[in-house]
């Protein structure tokens, strides 16, 4: 279930459930959700069938706007539910009518859409609203308004029901742009089902046509007025114009300020429409399957820090279960790599650091023992997925070796790495002073024969500290030792 449906069910009138920390207990991060046993399937269950929305009890004074408002679904079952009204004789009937947010259809069909499709682009023109299926639309007979009006037949083809939600997504994208945001549900009302498009209003409005889709023509912008989707007057147009040019100013004007205080030399844009992140002297090409995704970033649950949503980038973008999408990094660099290791991290998918080791890493020793443990991945699995990796034969033969322990990252040393090696081996950190020592120190790291009795929280810090001085210097190749002794403490605590 996704996080906003799952809210549906904790949130109370005088206490809303963030969607970040459902995230986290999720993840087992907050509290002690971690050492919480999860309900049985059976516990689950009979939770969700003996559940009963609480209502704010008519003893209690509530001032206005004193408490914030559940989020619920558009398509939440109870809500879909309240939109239609028996009457006495059992006939079903949509209790809004037709509005500037409600539209009703007797019929669904991918085939002939344009009548739909037409209702989507005008609702999300507007203020966004529902597409009814099954639902007998507004009609005049003998001058006055026929008791069908309103009334619900119910679809008797499956089409709907069956379709997956790619496809309306494809349907529109092939049609419209930018591309209008919708969910699908259904209403069951005795023996009958509903159809049932929640449109949302486009922030990037106008929704354009591109091409001809039967009544629909390129260059079409449809416009939701009171009860009917119409081409947008020009007044209705203006408006929306002038009201995006007035968000999109809103936006800039803090990516400006932002933009300043970083300096151009520290900053890229990102082009969504060509899927490209550029500055004054290089382009780095997003893939088309990871552009989609990030245009879909807004329909995403994510984590909230200090009441900012917040995007942790840690790989591919990709849907997780079904319950949305998640932002991840389109690239991991060696560079990542190891910052992960000094805090020991747990990345989203810990395979593509392992990726990023054999494909990226030219040969250098990198920690991987770390992330296979993070992946569950054996050693046999380890080797196996190295292999298969896109690095050159050799490559991924040398990395084989190392990481089947065949080939170790274990080097004696001497001079005034032998000297810190002997601190290490007697339970103290080395004092660093400058590059050198901070080099001496990776060193002595890959000189440890076994694992010292000082925390290794302490070791990575320790490296962290040289890895810093080593950059902020004219000696970058010095890192070498610094990796190398990181592949060392990864094979003692981390070798499978």
């Amino acid at each position: 279930m996704k996080n906003k449906d799952i809210q549906f069910f904790f949130n109370r009138p005088d206490r809303s459930v963030n969607s970040g920390r459902i995230t986290d207990i999720s993840n087992g991060k907050y509290s002690d959700s971690s050492a919480i046993e999860a309900a049985t399937e059976q516990d689950l269950d009979t939770f969700l069938r003996e559940f009963e929305a609480t209502e704010v009890s008519a003893s209690v004074a509530v001032p206005a706007g004193s408490l914030p408002l559940p989020e619920v679904s558009p398509i939440d079952r109870n809500s879909l539910e309240a939109m239609f009204i028996e009457d006495n004789t059992g006939i079903w009937k949509f209790r809004h009518g037709e509005t500037d947010r409600h539209e009703c259809k007797e019929n669904f069909g991918f085939r002939h859409a344009d009548k739909w499709l037409r209702a989507v682009a005008a609702l999300a023109n507007n203020e966004g609203g529902y597409i009814l299926f099954g639902v007998k639309d507004k009609h005049i007979e003998g001058g006055s308004v026929a008791e069908d009006s309103y009334q619900v037949f119910g679809l008797d083809r499956e089409e709907f029901f069956n379709a997956d939600p790619a496809d309306f997504s494809n349907k529109l994208k092939s049609i419209f742009d930018p591309t209008p945001r919708i969910e699908t549900g259904t209403v069951v009302l005795g023996e009958m089902r509903v159809g049932v498009i929640f449109v949302h209003r486009h922030p990037g409005r106008p929704v354009i046509a591109t091409k001809n889709e039967g009544a629909v023509k390129e260059g079409d912008i449809f416009y939701r007025y009171p009860g009917q989707s119409n081409r947008i007057k020009y007044s209705d147009l203006r408006s929306m114009l002038d009201e995006r040019d007035r968000q999109a100013r809103e936006r800039m004007l803090p990516m400006l300020s932002e933009l300043l205080k970083l300096g151009p030399q520290n900053a890229m844009i990102a082009d969504l429409n060509q899927g490209k992140l550029s500055d004054e002297k290089r382009s780095i090409l997003i893939g088309e399957e990871l552009l989609d995704r990030i245009n879909f970033i807004r329909e995403g649950e994510f984590r909230e820090e200090e009441g900012a949503p917040t995007l942790r980038l840690v790989g591919d973008v990709q849907t997780v279960d079904g319950t949305g999408a998640e932002v991840r990094k389109a690239f991991v660099t060696p560079n990542d790599l190891i910052d992960e290791f000094l805090a020991l991290n747990s990345p989203f998918d810990p395979k593509d650091y392992i990726r990023c080791a054999v494909e990226g890493g030219n040969g250098a020793w990198l920690p991987m023992h770390y992330y296979a443990g993070k992946a569950a991945m054996s050693q046999a699995d380890l080797s196996e997925f190295i292999m298969r990796t896109a690095a050159p034969i050799k490559r991924r033969e040398m990395y084989r070796d190392r990481a089947v322990g065949v080939v170790s990252a274990f080097k004696t040393t001497g001079g005034k790495s032998s000297e810190f090696l002997d601190d290490l081996n007697d339970g103290k950190l080395p004092v660093v002073t400058d590059v050198s020592d901070a080099a001496n120190v990776g060193r002595a790291m890959a000189a440890l024969e076994g694992k010292p009795t000082i925390e290794l929280s302490k070791l990575l810090g320790l490296m962290k500290e040289c890895k810093a001085i080593i950059q902020n210097s004219e000696k970058a190749s010095w890192m070498s030792t610094l990796r190398r002794g990181l592949a060392r403490l990864d094979e003692l605590y981390f070798s499978l």
